[in-house]
């Protein structure tokens, strides 16, 4: 990403983007002889065409790449949801959706794009004929199965498997937040790195789940009509996806 996004709340973004190998390095300053490291960021599938030829410079056609995808219809009302918790999205869901041509020419930040990000086809497409270590995964069996899919994860790129993973707490839910006031307590970075400093991680995640984890969000539901209208707007790459990855992805159908 360029930077300079110009939708509310884009401008926090412009200072934590990565724009050169040394503050990419820089990344894994606390990296101590672990077998495997990694950074995740989503950009890399939407901004795929400029994002593959950087990774293979940097970290050549070797790297190992996971990617996991979520229905896009989910995905978008969940990016739609995240933007309304923080206060920066005021339209309707539908009236957002209407919006996107016109948010992307005045250089809003990509994750605005609700509805369009989700073409995952070309991107996933791309990633697979790139590089020669790519794993695709569902969300959804994520979610099913969250041990068998850490497992699978942990199998990809060659660590122990036989260890206890927690997967009890959901980070970055979205939802209204019951309590805004904790809510925006806890999302303060400066409040956020003080306890860093003086607590336990553990507890830290307590605090921040009793602050805004799942429990401390209610949720909303989708427009059945304005979900059956994204279904067949995303129909064709869903299906063109499905026999790309030669996995069922009929439940993104309903």
């Amino acid at each position: 990403m360029t930077g300079n996004f110009d939708g509310p709340g884009d401008k926090h973004i412009d200072s934590s983007i990565t724009r050169n190998l040394e503050d990419y390095i820089f990344l894994f300053d606390g990296y101590d002889g672990e077998k495997a490291v990694g950074d995740i960021s989503p950009e890399y599938l939407y901004f795929f065409e400029k994002s593959i030829p950087l990774i293979k410079q940097t970290l050549n056609e070797d790297v190992k790449i996971i990617i996991i995808l979520r229905s896009p219809v989910d995905r978008a009302f969940s990016g739609f949801n995240h933007y309304k918790r923080d206060k920066r999205e005021y339209l309707t869901f539908e009236e957002a959706l209407e919006k996107e041509d016109e948010r992307r020419l005045k250089n809003w930040i990509w994750a605005w794009q609700y509805k369009n990000s989700g073409l995952y086809y070309q991107q996933v497409k791309a990633f697979l004929e790139n590089f020669k270590n790519v794993k695709v995964l569902l969300f959804e069996d994520f979610n099913d199965s969250p041990k068998k899919i850490l497992k699978e994860i942990c199998e990809f790129i060659k660590v122990a498997q036989d260890f206890e993973l927690d997967t009890s707490y959901k980070y970055n839910v979205s939802g209204d937040p019951k309590n805004a006031v904790l809510y925006k307590l806890e999302t303060s970075r400066g409040l956020v790195n003080f306890f860093k400093k003086l607590v336990p991680k553990k507890i830290v995640a307590k605090i921040k789940n009793s602050w805004s984890g799942e429990k401390q969000m209610v949720k909303t539901t989708m427009n059945p009509e304005t979900r059956k209208q994204l279904i067949e707007f995303f129909r064709n790459d869903i299906l063109k996806l499905q026999e790309l990855l030669k996995k069922d992805l009929s439940r993104w159908l309903v």
